[in-house]
């Protein structure tokens, strides 16, 4: 019987279901019934919690969670919960609702319970939508109003001396915050922020010894970034042209450096969920010198403009797995003896560059693996997908996602035309239903 397992076997079989399919176990006989309250993980997701009628179209729900009496719903439920738990540490603790500044205090009771309950990970995802539509003003981190909670039973005393992950999505912090998080969270890895929108000038002077990974995102209002990170692994950027700066990343070999989108192209991906992207004009140049070291690299290729970053430079022998879009890839190819996988991620206008027909390659031993997404059979983007065939002499696989065409013809006929001449022991593979 399942039943006569040990309680931390269950408790891993309970971490693996939803927070509401966990409490339901409660029913099943009195020794489950408060078994969920010694939880190690407490994710609240709103479409977990609140009740959606099967006819409510999209549009209707959507309309709906944003209604006070489903925010109210909302956050009870999450009071209770808290109310109820019972197990000394957790493990993950995250709130995935759109609430804003109006609930504050609130919010800092609960960040301040989950620092007492020594949390691991935390994550903060205050939007329900790709793009977040603020009906008020977004909710501010301020960690000293945190500390000062008055909630007893909570001890805040050790602060996030247990804090690995920060993941913070559409929650504000201001350039004097991010340092204090950096600052007050000495043991933390991997800091995630997403639609922060009063971040300008970020700058952390003293090194941060743990950080491992650090992520931004859509930062709209950010001009300059400066970290100092001995052990930083993987840094990754999507956002407008700042001056960057990450110091002493001796450590660094994921680098992710991405321009960004315009606001319609939020919703324009292909099958596989890639984005089909437009130009920006980010330069990556002002991290030119860790490109030695770096295994994964994703960028635009604009990010480099048009500087010459590549001539004359190191070759690039750690280089693993590149993902680009369009241009440069015959630059990079070239110094990148050992690159295993390419991705190519195309526009879903290309322009017309005739620098694209004239890529001259020496034959590539240790390129394995080929990925196009954007395809829509754009003659330039078969030149240039002929051109890797040309030089990639042992590709084994080529993998093609389509961008979504009124009108598949033309890409049903340019794939037919690439099948015809891709080497002889690749295999090629459709990653789209229907062609």
């Amino acid at each position: 019987m399942i039943s006569a397992l040990p309680d931390d076997i269950l408790l891993t079989i309970l971490s693996l279901l939803t927070l509401k399919q966990a409490v339901a176990t409660s029913i099943l006989s009195s020794r489950w019934r408060y078994l969920w309250t010694s939880l190690h993980t407490l994710n609240f997701r709103y479409e977990d919690i609140l009740h959606r009628n099967d006819d409510d179209t999209d549009n209707e729900w959507g309309c709906k969670i944003y209604e006070a009496d489903y925010m109210e719903r909302f956050m009870q439920v999450v009071n209770q919960v808290l109310r109820s738990h019972k197990a000394p540490k957790l493990h993950e603790f995250g709130i995935h609702y759109q609430l804003d500044a109006s609930r504050g205090d609130l919010i800092d009771i609960w960040v301040a319970f989950a620092i007492a309950f020594k949390v691991s990970k935390l994550e903060l995802n205050f939007s329900t939508n790709q793009v977040p539509i603020w009906r008020n003003e977004p909710y501010l981190v301020q960690l000293n109003r945190v500390f000062s909670v008055c909630a007893p039973p909570l001890n805040v005393d050790n602060g996030f001396e247990c804090l690995r992950e920060l993941i913070l999505k559409s929650v504000d912090l201001t350039d004097e915050q991010f340092e204090t998080i950096l600052s007050s969270c000495t043991f933390l890895e991997f800091l995630h922020v997403l639609y922060s929108s009063r971040l300008v000038n970020v700058k952390h002077a003293v090194p941060h010894m743990k950080l491992k990974s650090l992520e931004m995102y859509r930062c709209f209002q950010l001009k300059k970034l400066e970290i100092f990170a001995p052990n930083l692994v993987s840094f990754k950027y999507l956002g407008p042209k700042i001056n960057s700066s990450v110091k002493d990343a001796k450590q660094l070999v994921h680098a992710c450096m991405r321009s960004n989108w315009e606001t319609w192209e939020f919703s324009r991906t292909n099958s596989l969920g890639l984005p089909n992207m437009q130009r920006g004009d980010f330069v990556f140049g002002q991290f030119a010198a860790y490109l030695p070291q770096i295994e994964h690299l994703v960028m635009d290729a604009s990010s480099f403009g048009r500087t010459k970053v590549l001539d004359n430079g190191p070759l690039l022998y750690n280089l693993r797995h590149l993902s680009l879009l369009l241009e440069m890839v015959a630059s990079f190819v070239k110094v990148s003896p050992f690159l295993h996988r390419l991705e190519l991620h195309f526009e879903l206008y290309p322009l017309q560059d005739p620098e694209l027909r004239r890529i001259a390659v020496s034959p590539h031993n240790y390129l394995k693996e080929v990925l196009v997404s954007g395809f829509s059979g754009n003659k330039l983007v078969v030149d240039l997908i002929m051109v890797v065939f040309d030089f990639a002499i042992e590709l084994e696989k080529i993998e093609i996602s389509t961008a979504y065409l009124d009108d598949d013809f033309l890409v049903r006929k340019s794939i037919e035309q690439l099948h015809g001449i891709m080497p002889a022991k690749a295999q090629l593979y459709i990653l789209d239903d229907g062609l």
